[in-house]
């Protein structure tokens, strides 16, 4: 039985180079792809030509010629080989790809049916805010804030040393009410991405994960007496305005 030429990588398939690169993306392999293509050209010019290179070549010997043309060749069946592992690749992120997307399409219909979160009356935004508390709270917001401190940041905005950083609002009113509005596209976002992470799961799975560990927390704690009071102290800041007046 013949054995196989010493410049055929053989045994350096497309699936191989696709199990030993498991955690490379196509374009990856497209680099490593590009830097083997100019190796080969590299050899190549050692081996003939007019240049500086193939002059210095010119000064081996046949065997030693001979060996670097079979390594160009060794080279480029193992990048015909990478060629064949980037396109595979490159068709499972775009499957992927098209995957998340949908996905994403979908949580942001789910999110927005399952929290409308409107923030025109004293009590929406008032509402507005007690769902991020309770949601911080139970650790869904993953905000990089403890139930505390988001609770603090919240009082921060009421705060006389913010307010007088406040520059081109009508009043602070119409500031707190804005904040409110950008503090509920932050959650909706949030539960979007939170609920279009593929794990296996079905988008209305996750979103059953997430309210089951509100509920859970609300089960021990709703929301504690400085919560409570944070609550107090935006809705005594926010009943003077208009909030109907738009934000």
């Amino acid at each position: 039985m013949a054995h196989p030429s010493i410049t055929d990588a053989s045994s350096i398939t497309a699936n191989v180079i696709l199990d030993v690169g498991k955690y490379y993306s196509a374009q990856q392999l497209r680099t490593v792809q590009a830097k083997l293509s100019g190796a080969v050209r590299e050899i190549r010019y050692l081996t003939g030509g007019n240049t500086l290179p193939g002059r210095i070549g010119a000064q081996l010997n046949l065997e030693q010629r001979q060996l670097l043309q079979d390594a160009a060749k060794l080279i480029e069946s193992v990048n015909t080989n990478i060629k064949h592992a980037k396109e595979k690749r490159s068709r499972t992120e775009e499957h992927a790809k098209r995957r998340q997307q949908a996905r994403y399409a979908e949580a942001k219909r789910v999110v927005a049916e399952t929290y409308p979160l409107p923030c025109e009356t004293l009590a929406q935004l008032l509402d507005v805010l007690k769902t991020l508390l309770t949601f911080n709270r139970a650790g869904v917001l993953n905000n990089g804030y403890s139930p505390q401190g988001f609770n603090v940041r919240l009082r921060e905005y009421l705060s006389p040393s913010y307010i007088r950083k406040l520059i081109g609002w009508p009043s602070p009113q119409a500031f707190w009410k804005s904040t409110a509005y950008s503090l509920r596209n932050e959650f909706l976002l949030t539960m979007e991405h939170e609920i279009s992470y593929d794990d296996g799961s079905s988008i209305l799975e996750r979103l059953y994960a997430v309210e089951q560990k509100v509920a859970n927390c609300q089960s021990s704690v709703y929301l504690c007496a400085d919560e409570e009071e944070t609550l107090r102290l935006w809705s005594q800041a926010l009943a003077p305005s208009e909030l109907g007046s738009g934000r």
